[in-house]
């Protein structure tokens, strides 16, 4: 007969192993992490719409991380967000180090645009770690113009500002165009939302489409009390809680084909600010990394400061992320092609027509900006030269930090505080 005591501790001893086998791996993160750096990919401009969400997130993130590593944040704007994607899923280092907030829509145009795609991805082979928050967007036209409300696109036009002709701010205007007859006139070639924004200001365009309803509110509360805008719908699978009397665009379908259509299109929206990690990172680690975003979501420290720069924190689950991506990329052939017939702009476009000036520069300040000193006349403005900028010195290949104060630069340029096109400088 077996004695029971050998038995207690073979079992005992398997308990103990279960127990140390959970804790073990977690220290194996931690003593990976520790004394490390994780850095965050931001696909946008310092200052924009996915940029002061990031930099919240960073202020907290890696205090959740075990082994607490340090994290800096790196801008890497271009392609309409498809350069930062295409690097974090080809390039970055795939062991855990390196997080990326990517595009909302992003995941959805080598579906949408086919083998004219830029991108070099499979975004149902990305690691999601969850979204801050679900996203609403409106469509916005100018105070003194004649749109006053969505009514009036059947009637009149409205000319709208855009960046890349891939991006929802232009891509959208064309399937309300197209589906729903509203009357979108679009110039394209703007560096960044906020140099539509400042087009806007100027009267060379008279409204945006696809603003976050979140970023609109962070960035130009001004225009809000001002009364400086017209709302005139909302794009998304759901109304933003403190627009309830602003129309969703989805319910504007007039059958179900259309309103098929748009849900498509608005899956998207759902993403809102999403964060992904490389593919191949050590299961372990993505586990970590997901717990640790997921719990920064509820850390009354981040709550708080996202609060302060008035950004929602309503998160979405990795695996509800990865949901949305394959119900789209499971969606029948014949309808995806209408879509992207929809959206695919005109090949005429009108373009945003840049000045070129020549000017010396003076101090470099913060953020790129730089104050010039036009030749013709003396008058002085300022301009911001940063990574979508083209920069030579002496004609080879440079950056911003290559540009010195009293060096004569042609610049091409919009006007006062916009982005450089580029600067040649001697």
């Amino acid at each position: 007969m077996t004695s029971p005591r050998p038995l207690a501790l073979i079992a005992g001893s398997l308990l103990a192993c279960t127990a140390i086998a959970p804790a073990a791996r977690a220290d194996a993160v931690a003593d990976f992490y520790k004394g490390k750096r994780l850095t965050l990919i931001v696909p946008t401009a310092a200052g924009g719409g996915y940029d002061v969400p990031a930099r919240a997130l960073s202020r907290h993130f890696n205090r959740h991380v075990p082994g607490n590593p340090g994290i800096v944040v790196q801008n890497m704007p271009g392609a309409g967000g498809k350069r930062a994607v295409n690097y974090v899923y080809n390039v970055a280092p795939k062991d855990g180090t390196l997080v990326s907030a990517i595009h909302s829509f992003i995941s959805f145009d080598p579906l949408f645009e086919g083998p004219k795609s830029k991108a070099r991805f499979d975004a149902r082979k990305f690691n999601w770690l969850g979204s801050i928050a679900s996203t609403t967007s409106v469509g916005v036209a100018w105070h003194d113009g004649a749109v006053k409300s969505y009514k009036d696109l059947q009637t009149t036009d409205l000319v709208v500002g855009g960046v890349g002709t891939t991006t929802p701010m232009v891509t959208h205007p064309y399937l309300f165009r197209g589906l729903l007859g509203m009357r979108f006139n679009v110039v394209v070639g703007y560096l960044s939302g906020s140099e539509v924004d400042l087009a806007m200001e100027r009267g060379e365009v008279k409204g945006r489409i696809d603003y976050t309803w979140f970023g609109l509110k962070e960035g130009h509360s001004d225009w809000l009390k001002d009364k400086k805008i017209n709302i005139l719908f909302q794009m998304g699978l759901r109304k933003a809680k403190d627009l309830p009397d602003v129309p969703l665009a989805l319910d504007m379908a007039r059958n179900e084909d259309e309103r098929r259509i748009l849900e498509t299109v608005f899956l998207s929206y759902e993403f809102g600010r999403p964060y992904i990690t490389t593919p191949g990172v050590p299961a372990d680690r993505l586990v970590a990394l997901r717990k640790a975003f997921m719990d920064t979501m509820k850390d009354p420290a981040f709550v708080a400061d996202a609060a302060k720069s008035r950004l929602e924190v309503d998160p979405v689950s990795p695996e509800h992320l990865a949901s949305l991506v394959e119900r789209a990329y499971s969606l029948p052939p014949a309808l995806v092609a209408r879509i992207n017939e929809l959206q695919t702009p005109p090949k005429q476009l009108t373009k945003v027509k840049f000045k070129t000036v020549r000017a010396t520069l003076g101090k470099p300040g913060k953020k790129g900006r730089f104050a010039i000193t036009l030749a013709d006349g003396g008058k002085t403005e300022t301009v911001i030269i940063s990574g979508r900028s083209k920069v030579t010195v002496a004609g080879k290949k440079d950056d911003a930090k290559g540009l010195k104060a009293g060096m004569t630069c042609a610049i091409e340029y919009l006007g006062d505080k916009t982005t450089a096109a580029s600067a040649a400088c001697d």
